[in-house]
C-alpha cells in the first residue's frame, strides 16, 4: 500500500472542503453582519425632518415684542426618543404675522438675550451683538440669527424646529 498516493488523492478533496467551509462561513457572517450594521448605522444617516411644534396661543402673543417663549418638543435620535426644551424670541409684526428668532448665536451656539434698553440681542460669551432684525452689528458671529419658519392655524402659533 502506497501512503503517498492516498495522500496525493485526498489533498485536492481536503482543499476543496476547506475552501467550501471557508466560503460558507464567510457567507453566513455576511448574511448576519449586513443587517446588524444597517440597524446600527442607518438611523444616523437619515435626514431628520423638521416639524412644526406648538409655540403658543396667538391671543396671548399679540403685541409681543421680542418675548422669550419656552417650548418642549419630542426629538428622535437614532432609536431614542427624548423631550427637549428650547426657547425663542417672538415678535408680533401685526395682521396676525409673527417673526421668531432662534436664541442660538451663529458663532459658537451660545444663547443670546434681548436687551430692551439697547434694542439689541447680546451674546454673553464673545461679545456678539445683533440688531432688531437679527443681523450682526459687532463681534465674531459670522451670520445673522436664524429666523425660524412659523405658521398660524386655529389661533395657535407654530414654529418649525431646527
Amino acid at each position: 500500500m502506497n501512503l503517498h498516493a492516498d495522500k496525493a488523492e485526498s489533498s485536492p478533496r481536503r482543499s476543496f472542503v476547506k475552501a467550501s467551509l471557508f466560503f460558507i462561513g464567510g457567507l453566513i457572517n455576511t448574511v448576519i453582519a449586513v443587517p446588524l450594521l444597517g440597524f446600527a448605522i442607518l438611523p444616523a444617516l437619515r435626514n431628520k425632518p423638521r416639524k412644526f411644534v406648538v409655540l403658543g396661543i396667538v391671543d396671548l402673543l399679540k403685541g409681543s415684542r421680542y418675548k422669550k417663549v419656552n417650548y418642549t418638543f419630542q426629538s428622535k435620535d437614532g432609536w431614542v426618543k427624548t423631550n427637549k426644551k428650547r426657547s425663542v424670541y417672538v415678535t408680533d409684526t401685526g395682521n396676525g404675522n409673527f417673526v421668531v428668532f432662534s436664541r442660538v448665536c451663529s458663532h459658537l451656539n451660545c444663547l443670546v438675550r434681548w436687551e430692551e434698553s439697547k434694542r439689541q440681542f447680546l451674546c454673553p460669551c464673545h461679545g456678539g451683538v445683533f440688531d432688531e432684525e437679527g443681523d450682526v452689528v459687532e463681534g465674531p458671529p459670522p451670520k445673522a440669527l436664524e429666523r425660524l419658519p412659523v405658521k398660524v392655524e386655529d389661533g395657535v402659533l407654530y414654529v418649525k424646529e431646527t
